[in-house]
């Protein structure tokens, strides 16, 4: 099987793409600002992008990294997360790929405090949002062409990885910085914070392998962890593994919402046991460097 796999020096691509490899998959990588892949500046392929007829499996795992910079770097951001991928679709369907693979997240869902099915409304209204949802919608238009899985990723975290949820909260812990905890509207006290059904990345790498190869195609579906922790939870089995004390103080304003998701779906391919949080949240701290 040949895979291409975009956005491969990403935390998640490389990952994949090693793990592919060992599974003996032939795999074609393609990153920003390598020949071929997406050009940094502008956010797109060029114009003559093609991929070769003998490709399987097309992984679209690139996103721009100006998501944090809106309105300025807007678009950039549609660039990379829905003109690119429009741009990988079009190549996929002229060499008769068979499954187009694309990394959305479980953040295009309305806020809301109840585990997420695929079915539920989702949001327009902020910029990174918008340009997931935006890409979801035209490569569906592909799907009389080649089989496409939306995947909606929620709280992938593991060794190495930087400038997310978990490795912020690691750092921030490290450096014995306060950690601010967002209650539920109308809690009496502070209740742990935002919820989130974290995954680890050798789970999510093995997920994406399988979705690949299943018989059936899932249109949408979430990828995540089939528990969900809240940010209290994160800091505290982190602080064990460290051997440090962490500063939780409540934040000023409620949160809107958790980003707990409903797995169903999920675990109707992927029925491994998933790895918990003090076993990730400790493989993650023995990779700090030293």
């Amino acid at each position: 099987m040949t895979t291409a796999i975009i956005g491969s020096k990403g935390y998640v691509g490389a990952r994949l793409s090693r793990y592919l490899k060992r599974l003996g998959h032939s795999v074609l990588e393609y990153s920003s600002g390598v020949t071929g892949g997406i050009d940094p500046g502008c956010g797109l392929f060029p114009q003559d992008f093609a991929f070769p007829s003998e490709v399987d499996t097309v992984y679209f795992l690139a996103q721009s990294p100006h998501y944090n910079a809106m309105p300025e770097q807007s678009a950039h951001l549609l660039s990379v997360n829905t003109i690119a991928a429009i741009q990988a679709a079009e190549a996929a369907r002229r060499a008769e790929v068979g499954r187009f693979v694309y990394a959305s997240t479980g953040n295009v869902y309305s806020p809301s405090f109840a585990p997420f099915k695929e079915t539920d409304p989702v949001r327009r209204d902020n910029w990174y949002a918008l340009s997931k949802v935006m890409a979801e919608d035209a490569l569906a238009l592909y799907r009389p062409h080649f089989a496409v899985s939306l995947v909606r990723f929620f709280g992938i975290y593991g060794p190495e990885q930087s400038g997310k949820l978990v490795p912020n909260l690691i750092n921030s812990l490290i450096s014995q910085r306060d950690i601010f905890i967002a209650s539920a509207p109308g809690a009496s006290a502070m209740d742990g914070g935002l919820r989130i059904s974290l995954m680890f990345i050798d789970d999510a790498v093995k997920a994406l392998q399988l979705l690949a190869e299943a018989t059936v195609n899932f249109d949408v579906v979430n990828l995540a962890g089939d528990t969900n922790y809240s940010i209290a939870d994160i800091v505290q089995t982190a602080g064990l593994a460290l051997g440090l004390e962490p500063h939780l103080i409540p934040a000023p304003s409620p949160r809107e919402g958790d980003l707990i998701a409903d797995v169903t779906l999920m675990k109707t391919w992927f029925s491994d046991p998933l790895v918990k949080l003090k076993e990730g949240i400790d493989l993650t701290v023995a990779a700090l460097p030293r």
